[in-house]
């Protein structure tokens, strides 16, 4: 069969998990795909597993020169040869039944003129066992409100920003995404780092229609200390950038958006309180208060929380002192 979907890795230094990728994505069954791999400059053996595994199954794109998170994605699309492309990440796995739910999506497109199908992800730890939603959010479409009934919900152009409102649910290894979509709302934004899927997301959903598989989750999304994610822990680039994303939407709920906003940036106060950075968590707390001030109810309603975003506030001094002595406690 003619391929209608290219599953694209965009690669940098992915030694450690792309042969287990690899394996779940060529183990797809009753779905003709392309495999594209654009690497981004690896200095390890990433495309010496690549072609371990993968063989000539797999088409390698590489340059000489880094282009980033954002750009290595929009090479992707640029460089597949297919309508319809997943970006999948090199340290995230698919399971079986993925590609044939999302080439049943595709045989619905019309009338709906799909730019985007999504579907349920769960997350699991760099050893891969699954890690609890309570930790990581898995994201998810939270009902099904304006979708066409059935195992595969469609949404009309524009009716899917709703679902986008208040944050990004979708988790770029379960999304496939209309090549020429793409194009017309001028692809993945690299002047961001963070928040580039949400942001295009809306972007399409705006203009396009979106299918949701409903039903159990067909990737695993990795979390370890190495994921892009993870090196926004120690500032508040990611959250401002957010911050800048809800305010260049007005179709968003913004205050909702705030108020979810307003939670992060607490967490990240308490987190980065932990931890000693006394400064950084001080910035959080205060961002979160501003964009939300109902907040403060939900820190009084938690004495040790209250306790401790009182010290921070009132006693720096004393907070760095007691939290850099005492970590963990």
């Amino acid at each position: 069969m003619t391929p209608t979907i290219t599953v694209a890795i965009p690669t940098y230094n992915g030694e450690r998990h792309i042969t287990e990728a690899l394996r779940g994505i060529l183990a797809q069954e009753d779905a003709a795909f392309d495999l594209l791999v654009c690497d981004d400059s690896s200095d390890d053996r990433t495309l010496e597993w690549v072609r371990a595994e993968a063989g000539d199954r797999a088409r390698i794109v590489t340059g000489s020169e880094r282009l980033g998170l954002a750009a290595n994605w929009n090479r992707c699309m640029a460089e597949s040869r297919t309508p319809w492309v997943a970006i999948f990440h090199q340290d995230d796995v698919m399971r079986p039944g993925h590609l044939r739910d999302h080439l049943e999506a595709i045989d619905r497109e019309r009338p709906y003129a799909l730019g985007l199908i999504a579907g349920p992800a769960d997350v699991v730890d760099e050893s891969g066992k699954p890690v609890a939603a309570d930790v990581v959010d898995p994201g998810g479409v939270p009902d099904s409100t304006g979708a066409s009934p059935g195992r595969i919900g469609l949404y009309q152009p524009g009716g899917f920003v709703r679902s986008l409102a208040s944050g990004n649910i979708l988790r770029c290894s379960a999304v496939t995404t209309n090549k020429r979509a793409h194009e017309i709302v001028s692809g993945f934004d690299s002047s961001l780092r963070y928040a580039v899927d949400w942001d295009f997301w809306i972007r399409v959903a705006e203009r396009f229609g979106v299918a949701w598989c409903n039903g159990p989750a067909t990737v695993s999304v990795r979390w370890h200390a190495a994921s892009e994610t993870h090196r926004f822990k120690a500032t508040l680039d990611d959250l401002e950038e957010t911050a800048r994303i809800t305010a260049k939407f007005p179709a968003l709920d913004q205050r909702a958006c705030r108020r979810k906003l307003a939670r992060a940036y607490l967490n990240r106060a308490y987190d980065a309180l932990r931890a000693g950075r006394i400064e950084l968590a001080r910035a959080a707390l205060g961002r979160s208060v501003h964009l939300a001030p109902a907040i403060v109810a939900t820190i009084l309603a938690d004495p040790r929380l209250a306790a401790q975003m009182g010290v921070l506030t009132l006693a720096p001094g004393l907070a760095r002192h007691w939290f850099t002595s005492n970590q963990g406690d």
